[in-house]
């Protein structure tokens, strides 16, 4: 490669040399010329002109033969060198046309391109765009659908939420209806049935007592004892009757109801202390007998199994509605374990539940029991 590259710049000297060389001769031939020698002109030109590859030195040198030959006065030789000289100038004209003419259609063709590439990239801009566009509005599109959709199912899920919490509420309107029904016709059997029949009994006992007339003393007091079950059977029928189907709840409403069942406990193993407020007026039937039957159970379940001495109820009615305290200070139980309690505090639950109320227990071995119960005003009306 440095013996090439060496060979090559010895060349291109040369060149410049030979170059150097047919311009002196020129410059000279011209010289001999004007001193009117044209024959030295021509020998000089003659020695050089079929070497010149510089086409502008050529034409340079047949114009200057022509002019020799024309000089010396040979007026065909100078047309000759002359025509020559005409036909390598519309050469190097032709070549130059030719090089412009293809640097124009270069120019020409770049150009092209260049509007097509323009061309092109704003027709795949414009696809880009509708593309984006399009995407976008069919995301939209989709999304849309999708809340729609989602808003749909939502209102018919509520719906039928609200379907089901009204056959529910029906339902259990029902089952309270049915039970207050066979509550009532119980106690009506006990009352007016049982109650009356042991009454009967006794009556007849006495009759015959007073016809056979008793004379031992162990006949008699089993007499006695025989009348005493009966008149604690005919106290408990009417106790367990009045349970069933209170008269004070039916006349008087909640407070007293709730007053004549507590009345009716040992004050003695249990000290109950009952406070109302703003039970003047009447509430619904349901929401007293609903409220009277968890009280009921409550005191019952601390009677039972709270091993309490004493046993705390608040009513109180406002404007939010009426809340029912129950605080004992018995033994107590883990909340974990309320569900072994028994199916009465379920039934609790779930007859407030149909007032939409809430019922909220708090209970700690060995420090007692708290029910907290909540009726909403609108149900209380």
């Amino acid at each position: 490669m440095r013996k090439l590259f060496f060979a090559y710049c010895i060349l291109c000297c040369l060149q410049i040399s030979a170059q150097h060389v047919f311009d002196s001769t020129l410059i000279k031939a011209n010289d001999y010329l004007l001193l009117n020698k044209p024959n030295i002109t021509i020998s000089m030109l003659d020695s050089v002109i079929n070497n010149l590859d510089n086409n502008n030195t050529k034409q340079a040198a047949l114009q200057l033969m022509s002019n020799a030959w024309k000089a010396k006065g040979n007026q065909l030789k100078s047309l000759q060198y002359h025509n020559e000289m005409l036909i390598l100038k519309d050469s190097l004209n032709t070549l130059q046309s030719t090089a412009t003419i293809n640097i124009l259609k270069s120019n020409y063709e770049e150009e092209r391109q260049a509007k097509e590439l323009a061309i092109q990239t704003a027709t795949i801009a414009k696809q880009q765009f509708l593309i984006t566009s399009i995407s976008i509005i069919s995301a939209l599109i989709i999304a849309f659908l999708i809340v729609l959709y989602k808003r749909k199912q939502s209102l018919l899920k509520t719906k039928m939420q609200a379907a089901i919490l009204e056959q529910k509420t029906i339902a259990a309107h029902a089952i309270l209806e049915a039970e207050e029904k066979e509550r009532k016709r119980i106690a009506s059997d006990l009352h007016d049935g049982i109650g009356q029949m042991m009454s009967a009994v006794k009556m007849n006992l006495s009759s015959i007592s007073s016809k056979v007339g008793l004379q031992n003393e162990q006949d008699k007091n089993l007499f006695d004892k025989t009348m005493a079950l009966v008149d604690e059977s005919c106290k408990e029928v009417r106790i367990v009757s009045h349970n069933l189907m209170p008269n004070a709840l039916l006349k008087s409403g909640l407070s007293s109801a709730v007053k004549t069942f507590l009345d009716k406990i040992d004050h003695k193993q249990l000290n109950v202390h009952l406070y109302t407020e703003g039970l003047e007026e009447r509430l619904n039937d349901n929401t007293e007998i609903i409220l009277y039957r968890a009280i009921q159970e409550i005191v019952n379940n601390v009677i039972k199994h709270a091993q309490a001495n004493q046993l705390d109820i608040s009513l109180i009615k406002d404007a939010d509605g009426i809340s029912c305290t129950i605080e004992d200070n018995g033994i107590g139980f883990f909340l974990q374990e309320q569900q072994t309690i028994g199916i009465g505090l379920k039934n609790i639950k779930s007859r407030i539940d149909y007032l939409n109320g809430t019922v909220e227990w708090d209970s700690q071995v060995g420090k007692g029991t708290l029910v907290a119960i909540h009726i909403p005003y609108a149900e209380t009306h």
